[in-house]
Parts: structure tokens; sequence; C-alpha cells
């Protein structure tokens, strides 16, 4: 009887183990999926930012890049803590892969 519990503890623990991986496996590519979608709201502003006449439309433009593009740092850092979770150390191609441009400047 012992060895039936320690049989089905050990299963137990097991499949919890193979829950927790899935789930830190999900919140990896969701983290990806949600810098991914920063990133190209990135790019629309700067498309509208080349198409930006006046002067004041381009630096509202500037405003709303850069609060993107700190929005998509705080993503590439949660991006990080989860592959460091699951122990992925080396990040090197995030920058690659996830690049994250310079903060653009207002015109004056």
């Amino acid at each position: 009887m012992l060895y039936g519990r320690s049989m089905a503890t050990k299963d137990s623990v097991e499949k919890t183990q193979e829950e927790i991986i899935k789930e830190m496996a999900r919140a990896l590519g969701h983290s990806g999926y949600l810098l991914d979608v920063v990133l190209k709201e990135m790019k629309q502003l700067e498309k509208a930012m080349a198409h930006a006449k006046a002067k004041d439309d381009y630096n509202s433009l500037v405003e709303k890049f850069n609060m993107k593009r700190k929005e998509a740092l705080e993503k590439r850092d949660m991006l990080i803590i989860h592959r460091e979770a699951i122990g992925m150390r080396q990040h090197k191609f995030l920058d690659k892969y996830y690049p994250i441009p310079d903060k653009k400047k207002k015109k004056i």
C-alpha cells in the first residue's frame, strides 16, 4: 500500500512539474508576442512621422513613439526574465530579433 502512494505522489509531482513547464513556455511566448506588437506599433508611428506635415503633429507622434519605446524596453525585460526562468541565459540575439529603435527627437 505504501508503494502505491509513493507512485501516485510521484505521478502527481511529475504532472505538476509538466504543468509548470507548460505555463512557463506559454508566458515566454506571450512575452515575445507582446514585444512584437509594440514594435509593430512603433513602425506605424515612424511611418506616420514620415508623412506628418505640421511640426506639432510630428512632435506629438514623437512623444507617442518614445512612450512606445519605453514600453518595448519593459516588454524586452519581461521576455528576458521569462527566458531566464526556464534556464535560457544567452540573450544576445534578442536585440537582433527584436530591434528597438533609438529615441526620436522633436522638431524645434
